[in-house]
């Protein structure tokens, strides 16, 4: 995928990939929604001098190696493994590479395993690692690191963004284009749209609403929710009815906050309840 922000990070690592001075290690950052793990892919295949292959982290290559999380963790075990892997000379490519996507995920274990493969690099092997929460990383192994951000670049974003429903998203998801890309392939409405019908109340109009939220990510849906409401407090998007910043609307933005923690930490919350009391305040709310 061509993502016109990332071209000058491209080109910095094309450089040094074709001067044989691209670090051993190095940690490609960027805010949720801006292509870190697309980039990684894109240099391990250069790494791999496989430009132009789709889907690195699919494809059954014995020089490359992509590790994500399972279950939300990178364990232990995944990364003892890379150990072996690096050693020894390329069997098809130039190098050796390895992507761990999301590399913040890992353990405490894990990262210490990984410590001791960054502090014995082999001259075959590239480690990449991507993260949307660099800063989440230990700093053993950030500092161990060439790090690489990806500039956010509204414009471009919206340049690039052809699609007119992701588009209306991007206010959802702080400008990030690829969320908003996500969001609209899953058929998602702007959040102002959906917060407007429910606040114009109604026993019909609200179960019909709680239906629709029902089939999206609750994580996801919360988040949207709140960024939209701030927004609207700020002056930066539409009027929802009610977007003054006073004690009900932070009473209600405190719901929401326990709504996103609820769905995001509990296995067993219903979310189907907690849903209808989120959208019954924000209808009094609303009504003043």
């Amino acid at each position: 995928m061509n993502l016109p922000w990332q071209e000058a990070n491209k080109a910095s690592l094309s450089a040094a990939v074709e001067s044989g001075r691209l670090p051993h290690a190095l940690l490609l950052s960027a805010y949720p929604g801006w292509g870190a793990a697309g980039l990684g892919e894109w240099l391990a295949l250069k790494v791999l001098a496989l430009e132009g292959t789709p889907e690195a982290r699919r494809l059954a290559h014995p020089d490359l190696r992509w590790l994500a999380p399972e279950k939300g963790v990178i364990p232990v075990d995944a990364i003892r493994r890379l150990r072996d892997f690096s050693v020894g000379a390329p069997q098809m490519a130039p190098a050796k590479a390895v992507v761990l996507e999301d590399a913040d995920r890992m353990n405490v274990n894990a990262a210490n395993a990984l410590l001791k493969t960054l502090e014995e690099p082999s001259a075959n092997t590239y480690l990449i690692l991507t993260s949307q929460r660099a800063g989440a990383l230990p700093p053993t192994i950030r500092s161990r690191c060439q790090k690489v951000a990806i500039a956010r670049n509204a414009q471009a974003a919206k340049t690039w963004l052809e699609d007119a429903k992701a588009r209306r998203l991007l206010d959802d998801y702080d400008g990030a284009p690829l969320l908003a890309l996500a969001g609209a392939e899953e058929g998602e409405r702007p959040m102002a749209e959906m917060l407007g019908e429910l606040g114009r109340g109604g026993r019909e109009r609200t179960a019909a609403m709680v239906e629709e939220m029902l089939a999206l990510d609750p994580a996801r849906l919360s988040a949207r929710w709140a960024r939209c409401l701030v927004n609207a407090m700020s002056g930066a998007a539409p009027s929802l009815g009610r977007a003054a910043a006073d004690r009900p609307t932070f009473a209600f933005i405190d719901e929401l906050q326990w709504f996103h923690l609820q769905v995001v930490v509990s296995s067993s919350a219903n979310v189907r309840l907690l849903l209808e009391r989120l959208c019954h305040r924000w209808c009094q709310l609303v009504a003043g």
